[in-house]
Order: C-alpha cells, then structure tokens, then sequence
C-alpha cells in the first residue's frame, strides 16, 4: 500500500503556512462544546518543562527578552516537546536584538529566516563568539557560517497577531486565558501559550494579603507581590505566562475582598527578565483590573500579542553566500525569482531581513556623510573587527512557494549599494542548495567570477542561476462549468500519476483516481484546487497545488467583473488586511484608491505595516503623513482631506521616492534615508488597528508593481478594470465586493486572488454610493504572448494573453494540444506532435463584441542527452558534490550511478553524494524519454581529492565555574582523522585529543583554545582568543550604567576625616574604547577615572597621575584597583601593580586624600553600557597580597572585613532592581539616578572572578639573569653627547650571564637604546626625541638567553616611572634569539608591555630567550626599576589528567 509522503505531506504543510498566503488568524475566542466550563482556575505555564529558567536581560533588550528568550522558546518547544532546560532549545535575545535600529525587527526575523538556538549562537542572550554588544553600537558581531544560519531556518514563526479586545473587556480575557490553558483548544500543542505586553516599567508592589475569606491562603499566595500601580510612561515587555481566577484583592480599600462588580478578582501571572530577585522569583501578580500599560488604567488596556510557531517546517531551498565588504550597513541583499528561465529581472523579491542596510547602530557613522567603516562580520568576543568572507545563509522556502517549484526557476541574488556608499568588497560563493528531495541538500552555483567585485555608489551586483525542480507536474487548466470542475492531466513525466487530492477552502477534501478529470462540487461557494500524486515506490510524492478556482464559475469563460457597475465599501471604524501582496519588495510600487472619509483624527485612517516598513495615516488637522518611519515621512500641506467626499488618492514609489498624489496630481515627495522600495514585510493593513481604523467609504484599491505615472493614474482612476482585462501589473484589485473563502467573508481580489480579511473590530457593509466610473474608451485589442515561438514536443507552454481593460473573457483552442474554448486565463498547453502548431485567442468585451487572434509555434523533437557535469570540477574528501545535467529535460528520467559515495544512486534530475576518501571515481548517468524510448548513457571520470581539514569547533558553555565541566566539538571540515586540542593561559597548557573531549578545570582563568585537525592531506588550525573563562565563584548580577546619564551616590560621607591610606577595587567591563567610569568626588577633593582602551588615573587636589596606556581594556572583564599609600599611588590590573606614581602638587608631597561629602560612580556622558560589579572602598592602603585575597570571590566575613581591614563601602550588585545596597554595616546605600528602566541596568556578570593566585612561585631571576635590578650596573661609557655623566652605558655581562641588545640607533654620538639614568637613581631607561635621542626607535631589544629547566615561569617588568609602552612588548622566545620566526611559532609569550608580566611554559630543557622588545616613537620612553623572574611552584603546567587547569 502507498503513503502519503513524509515529503508531501512537508511540502503541503510549507505551502499552507506560507505567511501571507492567508491572513494572519487571531486565536479563537471561544473553544467548542462545553470545553470553557473545564477550564481550570489557574494556570502557570512557566511551571511548565517548555518554559526557560528566569534570566537577567542583557542591557535595553527586553523586547527580545519578552518575545524571543520566553515567548518564541516557550511556543517552539510548546509545540515540538522539548524542554527549555538545555541550550538547544533555548532561544537568544540578541541575534533579534542587536537589529533593533538596522531595519529588521525581532518578528520579522522570526519570520523570515528563523532564530539560532543557544548552543549555536554561544548564549541565552549574547554570543560569547560574536560579542556582548549594544544594538546602538556600529561594529556589533554577526553570526558566521551557513550552517549556523540552516540551524536557524528550522526554528520560526508563522506570523505573529494581537487580541482585537483589550483586556479591560469579557472577550479579550476569555481570548487570553483560553490561549492561556490550550492555545484556544488547538491540540497540536503540548499546553497552552504565553502573550507579551508592554509596560510603565517603575511599578509600585504590595504584598498579597490573608484575605478573611482564606481564600489566598487556600491558593498559597498570601504574601506574593503583585502590581498597585505601574509607572508613567511605557517603556518596557513583559510576558503573561499564566492566569488565576483564585486571586482575591481589597483595591479600593474598603476592607472587602473580591467584590463582584468592582473587578476585585483574579490576576495575570507575569514574568520578567530582570532576574530571579525582582518579586516574586522573578515573576509578579498583576489584578485584571489593572490590565493597562500606564499606572492603573490609562494608556489603553491592553491587546497582548502571539506569537503563532510554524508547524511541520523544514527549509526546502536555501541560499548559501559567502562574501565580504568593508561598510556593511551600506549594503541592501535581496533574493529574487522567476519563472521566466530566460528572464533578466526577478518577477518576485525579497529583501533579506538583517541585510537591510544594517549593523550602523544608530547610524553614528552618517552624521559624516559615511557609514561605519565596519566589514560584515563586525567586532567579535575576541575584540577584533573580522574582515575575513562572511559565510552566511537565507531560507528561500515561502519565496519559492509562490511558484510552482517543480519546474525551472530563476534565482537571483542582488547586492545593493547606497548612492554614497564607497566600501569594497567582492562575492566569492554564491548557489541555491535544495533540500525536497534530498534532506541532505543538493547544490546550484550561481555562475560568476569568484572574487566578482561588488559595485558600490548606488549601482547593484547581481548573479543568477537556474535550479532545476523535480518533474512532479501539476495538473493543467483547472476550470469551473457550473457546479463542475474540469483540468487536463499534468505534463507527462518518467513518475506514475497515482491520483489526485481535491482541496476545498484550503483543506484536502477528496481523493480521485488518475483517470478522473472532472469533479462535482458539493460546495458551490467554496474556492477549489488540485495537487497530483505521483508514485515513487511505496511512497506518493505531490505536485504544487493549482491555483484556486470558484465554483460555479460565471458563464462566458475567464473573467467576470463588469466595467459599468462601480462599486464601494463603507467601513465604519473598521478595515481589512491584504495578504501577500507585499511579502516581496517591489523597487517599484503603486498604492492608489478611492477614499470618502468620515470623520478624520490622529492616526486614523491608517495604511499600511507600520512605521520601520511603510505607513500612511490622516491627522486631526487634515493633513497626511506617509512614509518609511519617522526620519522618512512626508507631512502633506493642510487641508489635504474634506471630509464626505470622494477623493482619490495615489502613493508612487520608485527606489528611495515617494510621490503622494490627490486626485491625479501630484502633491508632495519624499526621498527617503535607508529605504528602498515597498514590501518585504507581509501583509498590509487599511485600519492598521482599532485607533487607526478606517472610518468612510473606500473603493477601487489598486496595488501596482510599477511607479505609474500622474498622467496613467489620470487615465485610470475613473474606470474599472474587466475581469480578463487587468494589466500583468497590477498585483491586486478591490472593488468593494466579496467572497465566502474558508468559510469566512472576505474582500475580494479581482486581480490575483490576495482575498482581504475584514478587522474584528467596527463594522462594513456595501456603500450606497461609489465615485464615478466611466466605460473604456480605447480600441478593443487582444495579443498572444509566449516566451519563446520554439517548443519542445511534450512540454509544457503557457501562453499570456496581454488586452485592454473593456476585456471580459478569454477562451483559449489549440487543436494540437487538445484544447477546445478553453476558459482559462493562461492556459498550460501540451503539443504532442512536431511541426507548426496555432494558438487561437478569442475574448468578449463587456459591450458584448467578440475579438479573436492566432498565434503560431514550431514544436521540436527532443534530443536525448545524457550530459552533465559537477557543479565543481575537482571534490575534497568529506565535501558533498552535487552533479548536474547540461541539458536538463523535464519529465525525463534521470538514473544515477555514484559507486564509491555516501549515496550510490539516485533518481532526481541532479543528484549528490559525498565521498569519504580521495581517488577516482566513475559516475554515470542514463536519461530515458518519458514515453519509454531510448534511452542514452554517459559515464565521467571526477577526482576527489585529499584536502587538510578546516579546523573548526565549539564549546559549551563557554563561562562556567571551577570545577564544572566544559564540551569541546569539533567542526572541522574535510574529514579530520586526529584532533590535537589545546587549552592554555600564560603558565597553563592542557591538551586533549578526539573529536569531543570534556574537561574539568580546576584552576580559573581565561584561557585562549585552539584545535589542529588533521588528516593524512595536513593540518588546519584555529585559536579562539579568550574562548573558555572559568570562575572562582559565581558572581552573579552586575550593574550596566546603561545611559550616558547613569550615576550613582551615597548620600553622606563614606568615612571621616582626611584619609593617608585608601583603596577602591572594583570589576569593571569597559563598553568600548573612550568610555570613561568615574569613582569618588571630583578633582578638588579625589576621584578616579577609568578610560576604555586607556588609563586608569587618580585626581587628587587637582593633580593627576596615570597608569600607563592600554592598562584599561574595553570589551573585557578585569579586576582594577586604586590604592593610595601616604602619597604613593598604585595602580592594579587583575592583582598585578603597574607601576608606584608619587602625588605631587608642585613640589609639594601630597600625603593625604580629603574628606568627601559622598561617595560618586558616574560616567560623565561616556560609560553607556559599560557594567561594574564588586565595588569596594577600603579606608586602608592594601597590600598586593590583601588585594589578591580579596579580589577573586566575593567578601565572605564582611564584619571581619570591618574590623581587621577597614571595609567602608561594599557593593555586590547581586541585586536585580532598586538602589546599591551596601553590604556593610556603614549602610551608604547608593542611590540611582539617570538610569533606563529599573532591571534593565542588572545582569549576570559572567567573566568576574576569573584570577588565579593560587600557583606559589620562586624567585629565580638572580639564577638565571643577569643583574637586573635598580641600581643597573654600567661600564662609565655615555651614551650621549649631550650629558656624558648622566646618560650611561649598561654593563652588559656579569657571571657569565649576559644582556644582549639589538636594533639601537647609532648618530652623531648618541647611541639610542637601553642605558643606565643616573638621575632616576640608575634605573634601566630608554628614550625617544628627548635630550638628542633619535625620534624613533623600532624593533630594539634587550634579552638574555638561559638554559631553563621544563616547568612554567613567569616574567615581569617593575616600572620605575610610568612610561609610554602601547607598542612596545615582553616577549619570550626558544632558541638564543629573541625572535619568534616567521611564522611566530618561536614565542613562548609576546604581550604588550602594558601587562608587565607574562607566564610562559617551557616543555623541554633547553636555550630560552626572555626580554622586552622597544618601539617608541615621538617625546616618550621606558624606565624599569627592575626585572624578574619567577617559576611556578606545585602547580601542573601541562594538565594531562584532564583536570589540571
């Protein structure tokens, strides 16, 4: 016995949730039968295994929080079973977030390409590999790797809607709740749904009280928050997860619990994303009564929304890009099709969500008339900007389902510039992988020079290729005769016809025998359509579905509407949704119709998506506005509307322009900033919501794909289009009638069938006066167009009839095909035999005159040809090669033979297979007509080659804590056989081996991982910069000073007195580089300022002293710290000094710091985003080994802290909303100002407590350095003329130990590079440009080469003074040279200078070269007071037990 296909049923289920291919469907407000009576009196979804854990959102994303980390998690995995308790089946907020001012927002990437789960993006919120980032910054990370992105494409929404009834209303709660409990008794799912609302974020809370009645306690909610009041303005999403009718409240305070009438009972269950602290485990109690945006009830109830998950998807094509450019946010990619092989410009596009002119933030970089110099990838975790190819993809599934995909499709791939745009790039792949028929893909190329320039300054980029479908063909010509459908059989095809499947109203209402061409319709205001089924062994594989047709059709043939019978809508309050229409980006596009409104507001009559995508509304003032969003929007000069008469009014785009016209003339333009064309976003709304309804009467709605002309809208607007007369243009057409379609009404589309749902809300009927039409007064003409007068015998040919608008019907007979007055539109013709063939048209104008014309066409015999070719001439192990035939045939049978592959065979017109190893292999592949005939056979040769791996891996997680285990996987390509891993720091290597090794480590630290795959071709190698950080302890929340204005303040002194001794150490995650976080007062009394990517300083008495540059480091966490000692300043990074700098005023020691009235951490307009947490003031100069106690864990003993250390001021930040509380006993609670919404400043702080002071160390410098301590010894030769005694030469041997210099500058008697400074006390210097020294000084070294035992050791450089170091480095190299190669294998450490200390690993014996390599240019120079050496002690230096890091 047959099946239904897995694959059929796949590809039926895509088509049917195809978004727009119907109006999107709100949830039913009612559930049949006596369902609503079992409906239980609460429900908590969250309770449930599909809702995630509570989170902390990552700065201002509470959007995506609301509706991508809960409400998409919690709907996919509602709907597959899967539960959110693993990272696969949780969803990131910033994949959406980050788009948020890049023109693609969180719904319509859900949408249009899917999202990426935690496991593959690399967090629950941001990616630990593409970066932490804000959506204002112009350089956030985008995700790498087409199979990351296919990851994507399995996870996505159907659209998403909102209740038509706010929740101050009977239905609108019923709606909510029965969604709530079953998903409004959709059985699909595993349990009920969860719906966003949005919020005045600064709510007040009670506490639930122990009602009389025991009601509350009954429930176990006495004491739970819940909402008195929300704030004043909204600002925030939260998500409803559940309800309870149980809930029992006193809100006006009489004394009474739950009053009938007074709306005293039950409560939304709400959760949101600022952590588990926030109320009630991060969940709160909201009344119904106060279901409203803004305090209790102002702002409008509110209207939550759903998010609908696809059901039964999978991607079926794709597209797979690999490119590059230097300013992405110039670049517009869109996808486009046709069906038309030959055509040179897409008949549907598609403007790709996320490349939309994205990743500009803000677009901080257009202020200078330039966008941001930032390459597609943009700044990673690592820190760097990663120019390297873009490899990325874009599910093509819903634009190819609007064509029939069993035939050859057209494909386009178009790069657009802006007019200004001046970055460069080049497109290196680029094809169409198709996965119907082969789950694991089967590729297309794009044909095009690899590395094709992209063309900037406004031109476009475009490559096309032909994918060939599976000969699955429809059947021809669906027609109705009365309440009798009729069709021919599909195009003959190699694959047996089994049946066919007849769908009334969008379901499978029947199934026929292959024989059967007619069918009585039993429903004759039903739309009807037909699928074949074909037969492939024991499975039933389907065509595309016909398109729709009614039952009964009109007498006459195709068409139907009269010219002379105008017609009109009213609509009071009300509107209607257009699907589909625009789900493509039209460069070119027309909107006009008749309007009469009555009565006129701000934001009524509202058109359109909405302001991001296109919008039109109507003000109080009778003026217009129109547009893209608020920076591209036209307002129209006043009045433009009179209200009670008829007006028609056109909206013309053309790329970037919009031309708004009132009664045929044109009014005002617009030429838009980040904008092009119209589309792309789905479906378009006249009456976008209840406030933005259509109030009047409407007629004549038109959507063009073309900018017409004032004068062709002249020629137009007072007459109707005839049911066979409507251009090719002209993509939908609303008279004002309708159509019973799915069993509900809707408004009819007389054009191409996008039939509009009414709104729920207002009313709409027939009006009772239309504007004036007039008969067409042209000449009658009708004209028969086909793609190409050449056909090939058995193929399939669709002719077009292109006529005037008076044309009523058409009727189609070609002898030769078998056609007879077929009533149809575009016929699909056969012609069996060669030789001349005629195509007669014959068409009935709405006067009633009859118009005929012939078409003639040659029909070819087809060639048998069995050639083909891969679509790469040479294979790598391990890679999937895809074959393809040169003169693909449709219908014909294509049989494979692939000995040696994954998959030996296959039936499909192009076929695939991977083979594993290298050599030669044979393919053929023999190609029979599908009438049986005789076949022909073509066997090839193709070399699959041995290619070194691509090394490539993950790990999860990438943040854990000491002791918990982390997963390696590897990724690599080209078939690996050994995995050779290595997890290192300076001082600690671990190696692992196999394809997926675990790892415990028990010693913190950021650690850089890289892994070399091998196989028996080579090796590839990839090093992830600080890819794994584990954690002393957890420190849970950090504190985000997340506007330019954020601030926090004591609100008296943090201590007494003047102060000899003090130090603030404090966490600290710099946003970017020139952010700036102030601690203390100001620089009358003291204060320290951290700059991102520069110093740390301490102003005191108005001087200031500095660490040296490149101390601060954006991007990342550290640990810093500020200690004042009786005049002497040390400044700290991760434990380590970085140098001791004197306070002077003059000449004057400055001993003590002031008093301060308060204690301030604030940003001075440029710490947004930067987060800190552990913040602490000691009034005590710490010592190092204090500092290192105290700063790798949170404060245990505070109390002890107190007393034995002088703790003033400790603040955990571990909350998730209110004030800095201090966790002494001073209590100096910090106090919030200038901050966003509560909760959005707190989040996790993932990457603190990442030090290890737990390695002891020996001294070993005086073992094997030479003397390297101040006072440096010298042999009395100056350096320089210009002060013989002072500037001295160093004494370079001593004990057989020696200090060997390189690359000094020699002129003039003055010899460049180290010396002795007499007065600075003899420390070891060098300087540039001051005193005679040369102004530039490269690649100077010194070092010294010893023999080192194996074991892990450390080098540090003590400064003397500060000193300039950006450029210069520590470095440590094998062998008896300071030089690390030219591959730069040689280094065992090489950090800037700025670190002072370096750990290096020296596995062997042997000559180790250990120094600091100079660049300096300009007034600037380096003194040391001494360098060490140290070796770790008792610590594992290469960890071979798998837990020794």
């Amino acid at each position: 016995m047959k099946t239904y296909s897995a694959w059929a049923a796949v590809f039926v289920a895509t088509l049917a949730a195809t978004p727009g291919a119907t109006a999107p469907q709100l949830p039913a407000d009612s559930v049949a039968g006596d369902s609503l009576r079992k409906r239980p009196a609460y429900v908590n979804n969250a309770e449930l295994p599909y809702f995630p854990p509570v989170f902390n959102q990552a700065g201002g994303s509470c959007g995506s929080a609301s509706r991508i980390g809960y409400m998409f998690t919690y709907e996919i995995n509602a709907l597959r079973g899967d539960t959110a308790q693993r990272p696969e089946h949780i969803y990131p907020t910033h994949f959406t977030w980050l788009l948020t001012n890049s023109n693609s927002g969180k719904e319509g990437m859900a949408m249009a390409n899917g999202v990426p789960n935690a496991a593959v993006y690399g967090g629950t919120t941001y990616s630990a590999l593409f970066g932490n980032q804000d959506c204002s910054a112009d350089d956030f990370g985008w995700m790498q790797g087409y199979d990351k992105w296919f990851a994507a494409m399995q996870n996505r929404i159907s659209h998403n809607s909102f209740s038509p009834y706010g929740l101050d209303t009977e239905e609108g709660r019923e709606l909510v709740k029965n969604w709530l409990w079953n998903h409004c008794g959709d059985s699909t799912f595993h349990a009920g749904g969860i719906c966003g609302i949005g919020v005045a974020s600064a709510c007040k809370q009670g506490s639930m009280a122990d009602d009389p009645a025991g009601e509350n306690r009954a429930a176990g909610l006495v004491g739970k928050k819940y909402v008195t009041r929300w704030g004043d303005g909204v600002d925030h999403a939260l998500t409803i997860v559940g309800y309870d009718d149980r809930a029992v409240f006193d809100l006006d305070g009489n004394g009474l619990y739950g009053e009938p009438g007074k709306d005293e009972r039950g409560a939304w269950i709400i959760v949101n994303s600022w952590g588990n602290r926030w109320a009630n485990e991060g969940f709160i109690y909201c009344p119904y009564k106060y279901s409203f945006p803004v305090r209790q009830n102002e702002g409008g109830a509110w209207k939550p929304e759903f998010y609908h998950a696809r059901k039964n998807y999978r991607p079926l094509r794709t597209l797979k890009v690999r490119m590059d450019y230097s300013r992405r946010s110039e670049l517009r990619l869109s996808v486009g099709i046709a069906a038309d092989t030959t055509a040179t410009e897409p008949e549907a596009t598609v403007a790709m969500e996320h490349f939309k002119f994205a990743g500009d933030g803000r677009g901080a970089g257009r202020k200078w008339g330039l966008e941001a110099a930032t390459p597609m990838l943009g700044r990673w975790a690592d820190r760097r900007l990663h120019d390297e190819p873009m490899e990325f993809g874009y599910d093509l599934t819903d634009l190819s389902a609007r064509f029939d995909t069993r035939r050859p499709l057209k494909y386009f791939f178009i790069i657009e510039t802006r007019d200004y745009a001046i970055g460069t790039g080049q497109l290196y792949d680029c094809s169409v992988i198709d996965y119907e028929q082969d789950r694991r893909g089967v590729e297309t190329p794009m044909r095009f020079e690899p590395g094709t320039f992209i063309d900037n300054a406004g031109r476009r980029t475009v490559v096309s290729a032909v994918v060939q479908g599976e000969p699955l063909f429809a059947p021809r010509n669906l027609r109705a005769e009365g309440a009798t459908l009729l069709w021919d059989a599909p195009q003959t095809t190699h694959y047996a016809l089994d049946s066919y499947v007849v769908w009334r109203d969008g379901a499978d209402a029947d199934t026929l025998p292959a024989t059967q061409l007619r069918y009585a319709a039993a429903d004759t205001t039903a739309t009807y359509a037909l699928t074949a089924l074909y037969a492939a062994g024991d499975t039933l594989l389907a065509s595309a579905r016909t398109q729709e047709v009614e039952a009964p059709a009109e007498a006459g043939g195709a068409g139907s509407a009269q010219t002379d019978a105008p017609m009109a809508l009213r609509l009071r309050k009300s509107g209607f949704v257009i699907p589909d229409v625009f789900s493509s980006n039209h460069d070119e596009a027309t909107l006009e119709f008749w309007l009469k409104p009555r009565s006129l507001s701000n934001w009524n009559q509202s058109i359109g998506r909405g302001w991001g995508n296109f919008l039109i509304h109507a003000n109080a003032d009778s003026t217009l506005s129109a547009g893209w969003d608020a920076g591209s929007r036209l307002d129209t000069p006043q009045p433009f509307f009179t209200p009670g008469r008829w007006q028609h009014l056109a909206f013309v785009v053309s790329h970037d322009s919009l031309t708004v016209c009132l009664n045929g003339r044109p009014v005002q333009g617009l030429r838009a900033k980040g904008f092009a064309g119209m589309g792309g976003f789905g479906n378009f709304s006249f009456g976008t919501s209840q406030d933005g309804a259509i109030d009047g009467d409407v007629a004549e709605v038109r959507v063009w794909n073309t900018a017409r002309t004032p004068d062709e809208i002249r020629s137009t607007m007072h007459m109707c289009y005839a049911g066979a007369g409507m251009p090719p243009t002209l993509l939908a057409y609303y008279r004002g009638d309708s159509i019973r379609k799915n069993g509900r009404i809707m408004l009819r589309d007389h054009a191409g069938g996008h039939h509009a749902a009414f709104a729920t809300y207002g009313s709409h009927k027939p009006a009772g006066d239309a504007p004036a039409m007039q008969p067409y007064a042209g000449e009658s003409h009708i004209e028969i167009l086909v793609p190409r007068d050449t056909v090939t015998a058995g193929a399939a040919l669709r002719p077009e009839a292109r006529c005037t608008p008076d044309v009523l019907a058409l009727s189609w007979t070609a002898p030769g095909a078998g056609a007879e007055k077929l009533a149809v539109s575009r016929p699909e013709l056969c012609f069996a035999k060669t030789g001349r063939q005629t195509i007669r048209l014959e068409a009935r104008t709405a006067d009633g005159r009859t118009l005929t014309t012939e078409r003639t066409v040659v029909v070819e015999k087809p060639a048998t040809d069995a050639a083909f070719a891969p679509v790469r001439l040479r294979g790598a192990a391990g890679e999937r090669i895809t074959f393809a035939p040169l003169h693909p045939l449709p219908g014909w049978r294509y049989e494979w033979s692939l000995p040696g592959g994954e998959e030996t065979s296959a039936r499909t017109m192009l076929a695939a297979t991977t083979y594993p190893t290298a050599g030669t292999y044979e393919v053929s592949l023999r190609v029979t007509p599908p009438d049986g005939g005789r076949s022909r056979r073509t066997t090839q040769t193709f070399t699959v080659e041995n290619v070194a791996p691509v090394a490539d891996f993950a790990l999860t997680p990438m943040t854990l804590i000491k002791g918990e285990t982390v997963t390696f996987t590897d990724q690599s390509r080209y078939a690996p056989r050994q995995w050779s891993w290595t997890v290192a720091r300076p001082g600690d290597t671990l190696r692992l081996d196999g394809s997926k090794p675990t790892l415990r480590p028990l010693h913190p630290g950021v650690y850089d991982v890289t892994l070399t795959a091998t196989n028996e071709k080579g090796s590839g190698t990839k090093t992830v910069k600080r890819a794994l950080t584990v954690c002393n302890a957890d420190s849970k929340n950090g504190l985000s000073l997340n506007t330019a204005t954020a601030a926090i303040a004591t609100e008296r002194a943090p201590y007494a007195g003047e102060a000899t001794g003090l130090t603030v150490e404090w966490w600290m995650h710099p946003a970017a580089d020139g952010s700036v976080l102030r601690i203390g007062d100001g620089a009358e009394t003291w204060a320290i300022a951290a700059t991102g990517g520069g110093s740390l300083s301490l102003t005191a008495d108005s001087t200031t002293v500095s660490s040296p540059g490149g101390f601060v480091t954006a991007g990342e966490w550290h640990h810093y710290a500020a200690v004042f000692d009786d005049g002497k300043v040390t400044f700290y990074r991760d434990g380590m000094p970085g140098g001791v700098q004197k306070l002077r005023k003059g000449k004057k020691r400055v001993g003590s710091l002031p008093a301060i009235d308060r204690l301030r951490i604030w940003g001075d307009g440029g710490a947004a985003g930067t987060v800190i947490d552990e913040v602490r003031l000691w009034k005590k100069a710490l010592t190092t080994e204090q500092l290192r106690t105290y700063a790798n864990a949170p404060v245990a003993d505070v109390a002890r802290a107190e007393r034995e250390d002088s703790l003033t001021l400790y603040y955990d930040c571990n909350q998730g909303s209110g004030d800095l509380t201090d966790a002494t006993s001073h209590r100096l609670t910090g106090r919030r100002t200038g901050f966003g919404p509560d909760g959005d400043a707190w989040g996790l702080s993932r990457g603190v407590f990442s030090l290890d002071f737990e390695g002891q160390t020996e001294d070993v410098t005086e073992r094997y350095l030479p003397p390297s301590t101040r006072p440096f010894a010298t042999d009395s030769t100056s350096v320089n003329k210009n002060n013989r005694q002072r500037f001295l030469a160093l004494a370079t041997e001593s004990g057989g130990k020696t200090w060997h210099m390189e690359n000094a500058v020699e002129s003039d008697s003055i010899r460049t590079g180290f010396h002795v400074d007499v007065a600075k006390g003899r420390a070891l210097c060098v300087f540039t440009e001051w005193d005679g020294f040369a102004k530039t000084l490269d690649n100077h070294k010194i070092y010294c080469t010893a023999t080192l035992p194996a074991g892990t050791y450390e080098l540090e450089v003590v400064p003397y003074s500060d000193f300039t170091a950006d450029a210069s480095r520590l470095a440590v190299a094998k062998g008896t040279k300071l030089d690390g190669g030219a591959d730069g294998e040689g280094w065992l450490a090489n950090v800037p200078l700025s670190c002072r200390r370096t750990r290096f690993t020296v596995e062997e014996s042997g000559n180790v070269s250990m120094g600091i390599v100079a660049n300096l240019e300009g007034r600037g120079g380096l003194a040391l007071e001494r360098i060490v050496l140290r070796r770790l002690v008792g610590q594992n230096g290469n960890g071979q037990d798998g837990q020794g890091l």
